[in-house]
């Protein structure tokens, strides 16, 4: 039996992952015409409850999930939305362990999420699945201040939680030049002349 082929897009928010996902998903369905699932954390309702729906309002149809769902051997292909977020207290059970099964099973995954928090640390789900891809796609965004590549994501409003759902008025990209990390202290930010 055929093993399932792994691939993982990430990188910062606002850098298309979410369309790159979609996209993904619509070429897998139309270019072969098979059975697939989009998945979405349940946690995610900033656009929609049930769908995956990127910055620009483009959407797809999505289960969302607190596990994995039962995927009958119809589905050749599985898509998953924001895996940072399949983590407790979002998601129950193991989701690289539910990726292994359905990569055994012969199906082939692909997942799109944040490769880091907004402290500049790796979200461990992103890190552990991009470990095991077999494609991996390190998207980039545009600095909010200068325009040059962002690589990370800058948090607004300093506060402890890893795991805030939020948008623009919460998050921005940033290049190294212009994102800081808060947990370093009140007030340090970088500031290198461009």
């Amino acid at each position: 039996m055929r093993y399932g082929k792994l691939e993982v897009i990430c990188g910062p928010m606002f850098s298309g992952k979410s369309t790159e996902i979609l996209k993904r998903a619509i070429w897998y369905t139309h270019g072969t015409g098979s059975h697939i699932m989009l998945l979405k954390p349940a946690f995610d309702v900033r656009f929609s409850e049930n769908r995956v729906v990127n910055h620009d309002g483009i959407g797809f149809d999505a289960m969302p999930i607190t596990r994995m769902p039962t995927v009958p051997d119809n589905i050749t292909a599985v898509f998953i939305d924001e895996v940072q977020f399949c983590v407790e207290p979002h998601y129950q059970g193991d989701l690289v362990e539910d990726i292994r099964a359905l990569l055994h099973r012969g199906i082939d995954v692909a997942v799109s999420g944040l490769d880091m928090d907004w402290r500049g640390r790796a979200f461990q789900i992103t890190a552990t699945l991009a470990a095991m891809a077999d494609g991996l796609w390190k998207l980039r965004s545009r600095c909010s201040v200068c325009g040059h590549e962002a690589h990370k994501s800058f948090k607004k409003h300093r506060n402890d939680r890893t795991l805030e759902l939020g948008l623009a008025d919460l998050y921005e990209p940033r290049c190294n030049a212009h994102w800081h990390d808060h947990s370093e202290g009140p007030g340090r930010e970088l500031s290198l002349d461009l």
